[in-house]
């Protein structure tokens, strides 16, 4: 838990390091760029998909994330996520899993950012955190023997995620659109190995697995600043 704080910091750090990038001179580019930065928070659902189904149940959501524009088009982007997902039904109790995500990449807008329509998908890479409470696996490894353990690693994650929005407030001066009203699906891949899963795996009565695959599905707010 301690350590998912802890990403959520760099997270956090990671937006904060776009919001100081310096201010483009280039008056031209700035025209032609009406958006400098936008933040979003949005909360939703988590689905678990892939060998992770049979191991976990759906469960919260909430994402956060931060892009510098480089042109109208394009942007740099950093995004941080926590999912509490449930126990599987074959589990002699719920181990309340927990799946930090912080992640950086590009953000790629199909609509011009300046129409009342906002389209757009993002490709990220970075890292996630698994956590869960303690619990107690009998027969494991082998008959007669009793583990106790979690499943608390960090490893290597990726994400494609597609987004779109309404926006919903503009400056009455420039017409740039302020505010955005959106609904997000990410395709999260973490990339584990079957010894990492074993115990977790065997406390839900499955075998154990590699990569685990989610899909966070949230709606929130984004603000711009021109």
């Amino acid at each position: 838990m301690k350590v998912g704080y802890k990403k959520l910091g760099l997270v956090l750090g990671a937006v904060a390091a776009l919001a100081l990038m310096p201010v483009r001179a280039d008056a031209q580019f700035v025209s032609y760029s009406p958006i400098f930065w936008s933040f979003e928070g949005g909360v939703g659902i988590a689905i678990p998909t892939g060998d992770l189904a049979d191991n976990a149940s759906s469960g919260v959501s909430f994402a956060m994330g931060g892009s510098y524009f480089l042109n109208p088009k394009l942007a740099l982007r950093a995004e941080g996520g926590l999912s509490l997902m449930g126990g599987a039904d074959t589990a002699p109790s719920d181990p309340n899993l927990q799946i930090w995500t912080y992640m950086g990449g590009l953000e790629v807008h199909i609509a011009d950012p300046m129409n009342d329509l906002l389209f757009a998908f993002d490709i990220t890479a970075g890292g996630a955190t698994l956590d869960t409470e303690i619990f107690t696996v009998s027969d494991f490894p082998s008959a007669g023997a009793s583990t106790i353990g979690s499943l608390s690693k960090t490893v290597f994650a990726a994400s494609l995620g597609v987004k779109l929005g309404y926006n919903f407030a503009r400056s009455a001066s420039t017409g740039v659109p302020l505010a955005t009203i959106y609904i997000n699906g990410d395709f999260n891949r973490m990339f584990l190995s079957s010894d990492d899963t074993a115990l977790f795996a065997a406390y839900n009565g499955t075998s154990a697995f590699g990569a685990i695959y989610m899909i966070p599905v949230t709606a929130g707010i984004r603000l711009n600043i021109p």
